[in-house]
């Protein structure tokens, strides 16, 4: 088995792994959202900002979807739905967070649907990796 397989079996089946890592993934999230404009990177790529927001969120999507997977024993559309609801209001509170930071502005509807989008290709991603998982452990058996 490779180191690949390895290090996603270790994250997808168990629990305290994607839990974790979401924590994680909050606290940065808390962190980024408090940062002041000067500490932000500088844009060199049109539309950067969403770019980032999708990435992010991306990551969020599939460490929650995890866990949830995992700890909930939720799937398909109850696992999308929780996941997008949950995901779109973090967004939104950093979205509403984020006008009280000096040099930042917030409330931005084109960050939020960045964020939802990028929640939404987690859930997929890890339905992806969890399947391919999945076919490289039926096919050692």
């Amino acid at each position: 088995m490779s180191i690949l397989y390895r290090i996603l079996d270790f994250i997808l089946n168990r629990p305290a792994v994607p839990t974790t890592l979401f924590g994680i993934w909050l606290a940065i999230l808390y962190h980024v959202s408090n940062s002041v404009s000067t500490e932000m990177p500088q844009m060199v790529v049109p539309q950067q900002d969403k770019i980032l927001h999708f990435v992010f969120f991306l990551g969020g999507g599939v460490v929650l979807a995890a866990s949830l997977r995992l700890v909930a024993k939720l799937e398909s559309i109850r696992l999308l739905l929780t996941v997008a609801v949950v995901m779109g209001l973090l967004g939104a509170l950093d979205e509403y967070n984020q006008q009280f930071i000096p040099g930042r502005s917030g409330l931005s509807l084109e960050d939020w649907i960045a964020d939802m989008s990028g929640a939404i290709a987690g859930v997929a991603l890890l339905r992806l990796l969890a399947s391919k998982l999945k076919t490289k452990e039926s096919s050692k058996a």
